[in-house]
């Protein structure tokens, strides 16, 4: 294991991203017949879209293993696992199309934020639902045996119907990508627009974070752009080049998935398993303050901060785990905060002499900021 404390990786999200790559390598070549549906030419797409697949399962798995992700992540495979599952499904799937699809709790933020947002969202979802499948073999096209103005169309080595070439069908077939291009450059324009006119945004963004993420998206879709600009209206000239700047830009981004912003997308869908978590605690009911008795957090919560204080040993170097603070509301915190402070300066007018004896504050100032 010295290597691996070297390149500081963790062993057990290592192991879990080698079998899912090996999973998704199991399913392209039984998807693609063993290789005989496969195109040479996406090749390289392929190579990086499994390189990718590690990547970003490491990081998954390893953000599994946090922790507090990892309560999340159990509270909802006991749940699927309950007699509660078939309700559990249902809630999920209505909030992946709220949260994911529609993306409403960005639209409560601003409308031109959503409309960045969703051009990008579904002009990439759009991209990926085309793409993953041609470069895996999963789906492919070929002449309808002698008939070269029908292509035949080809579903996990299955035929899945065949159309013209000169149909709506063929045209709106082979031009998905250039309709996703489209979305994700009217996305990635309208989103640079809001981060030059937004003071906030433009003080806080970073380069590698927020913009190159941008820049990224919009390389891609204009080359693959170019690309239909070529055959369509320069008789395939410079073909060659562009595919090939194409393909760069494509592998660039992919094998960045696991390193910067974009990861969120594998995130997300995490967020349904917080939303089941958060509707159970509300119907379990919650628990009131300590202090004032208002009550103001779920009990599931408070059981699960307190099993996660001690698991992380938290304050053990003085006081051993403290779990009584999470017990109080916002505001008597404050109050607490604001009697030790009068403490330290040697006041002698106290508000909260109601305070419980158990929350007196403490004395000494570095148990204070630690």
């Amino acid at each position: 294991m010295p290597l691996l404390g070297r390149l500081d990786l963790d062993a057990r999200p290592l192991v879990r991203a080698a079998l899912t790559t090996v999973g998704l390598g199991v399913l392209v070549a039984l998807g693609n017949r063993g290789g005989r549906g496969l195109d040479p030419a996406l090749l390289g797409y392929l190579v990086a879209c499994l390189f990718a697949c590690f990547g970003v399962a490491y990081r998954y798995w390893a953000w599994v293993e946090r922790p507090a992700t990892h309560m999340y992540f159990r509270h909802t495979l006991r749940t699927l696992r309950s007699r509660k599952a078939l309700a559990a499904l249902l809630r999920m799937a209505l909030l992946g199309l709220d949260q994911l699809l529609l993306q409403r709790f960005i639209g409560k933020r601003s409308l031109k934020r959503w409309g960045a947002h969703a051009l990008i969202a579904w002009g990439c979802l759009l991209a990926f639902a085309v793409t993953v499948p041609l470069v895996f073999g999963w789906v492919r096209f070929t002449s309808a045996g002698t008939d070269a103005s029908r292509y035949q169309a080809w579903f996990f080595g299955f035929p899945a119907g065949s159309f013209p070439l000169d149909s709506a069908a063929a045209f709106i077939t082979f031009h998905m990508l250039d309709w996703a291009a489209l979305m994700v450059v009217a996305g990635c324009t309208l989103a640079f627009l809001r981060r030059r006119q937004d003071e906030g945004d433009s003080a806080t963004q970073r380069f590698d974070m927020d913009l190159a993420p941008l820049l990224l998206l919009i390389a891609v879709s204009v080359t693959g752009l170019l690309l239909t600009v070529s055959v369509s209206f320069m008789q395939g000239r410079n073909y060659g080049t562009l595919a090939f700047l194409h393909e760069l830009t494509v592998i660039l981004l992919l094998l960045s998935l696991p390193f910067g912003k974009l990861f969120h997308i594998v995130q997300r869908p995490a967020q349904l398993g917080v939303a089941l978590y958060k509707a159970e605690g509300e119907a379990e009911g919650r628990v009131p303050c300590r202090s004032c008795g208002e009550p103001f957090i779920r009990a599931n919560q408070l059981r699960d901060l307190k099993a996660l204080y001690t698991a992380l040993d938290l304050g053990a170097a003085t006081h051993g785990p403290r779990t009584h603070h999470l017990e109080l509301c916002p505001r008597c915190k404050r109050r607490l905060l604001a009697k030790a402070q009068w403490q330290r300066m040697g006041g002698a007018f106290d508000p909260f002499a109601d305070l419980p004896e158990w929350a007196e504050p403490i004395a000494d100032p570095q148990t204070l900021r630690s």
